[in-house]
């Protein structure tokens, strides 16, 4: 099941199909095989364009009222449903964008407008996540679990701005993503993030984070990983982290990270996160529950 877009132009642009081309390699990733299979590793979204040959049936369509002034660039975009609905804002914004940016238009066979015009991110999105989240509570299977949309789309903007977040604090700062996973008993939705060896960090909205403590002992490295609350995090670091600027996150500035070393090598881990709950799937994260 797939949303899918079709782009034109105005018979008298000089736009080609070429320009199209590089601006999908230069803005979003380079082409393989005719398509362009956008992941983002941060927010694990993905979407697709690809060329696509689009006959018009003149009768069908109309094409003599509707379709006259515009030429295909036969160029489509596909986006699943049965994702997790921030899936369709990060597409939608890049779509907008490129419109605007190539003075392009969109033929929807989705909505009820009949000529190729430009839809905005937000028409786009409430076109097509009001199919997701139908077709996500008649498709609940066991694999799947729920998470409210206001949170989901809360990580998600986080996720979306870690690097620019990086980018401003610097490399003596680490900024970590936020993680899905699923109790194993309740298939309840959580999210994980992380620390390692008391450097100076970021910690988002996440309800819990790993922790990575690397000691020296007699002659060699020992790695262990910790699973803290956030509760317990705050309780335990909560005098040496300042808040953050961005939403809801708190920071540990270089000053307070050394003198804590002592403080987080003793720390003990509250339980081990493989034994009570699970990565989970992208595609297997909705935002409705089942009817």
């Amino acid at each position: 099941m797939s949303y899918d877009l079709y782009f034109f132009k105005k018979t008298d642009s000089k736009l080609s199909e070429k320009e199209v081309d590089n601006y999908l390699s230069e803005n979003l990733v380079p082409e393989e095989n005719g398509q362009w299979i956008f992941q983002n590793d941060d927010t694990e979204v993905y979407f697709t364009f690809e060329k696509s040959e689009i006959e018009i049936d003149k009768e069908e369509n109309e094409f003599e009222e509707n379709y006259e002034d515009f030429d295909s660039l036969n160029l489509m975009f596909i986006l699943n449903f049965l994702r997790p609905s921030f899936f369709g804002i990060e597409a939608f914004e890049f779509i907008e964008k490129m419109i605007f940016d190539l003075d392009i238009y969109i033929s929807n066979p989705q909505s009820d407008k009949e000529i190729p015009y430009k839809h905005t991110k937000e028409e786009l999105f409430e076109n097509w996540n009001s199919t997701n989240l139908n077709s996500s509570s008649h498709h609940f299977a066991e694999q799947n679990s729920y998470l409210e949309i206001e949170k989901s789309n809360e990580i998600w903007r986080y996720n979306f701005h870690r690097n620019q977040i990086q980018d401003k604090l610097g490399g003596n700062y680490f900024v970590p993503k936020m993680f899905f996973f699923k109790t194993k008993a309740e298939n309840k939705v959580f999210t994980v993030s992380s620390w390692t060896e008391h450097i100076p960090n970021i910690f988002p909205p996440a309800d819990y984070f790993l922790l990575t403590k690397i000691q020296k002992k007699l002659f060699r490295t020992v790695q262990e990983n910790l699973l803290l609350s956030r509760e317990n995090l705050l309780t335990r670091f909560g005098e040496y982290l300042d808040d953050y600027e961005y939403s809801n996150c708190k920071i540990i500035q270089p000053e307070n990270a050394k003198k804590i070393k002592d403080l987080f090598n003793s720390t003990k881990s509250e339980l081990k996160l493989e034994n009570f709950a699970e990565r989970i799937q992208i595609e297997n994260l909705f935002n409705e529950k089942p009817k």
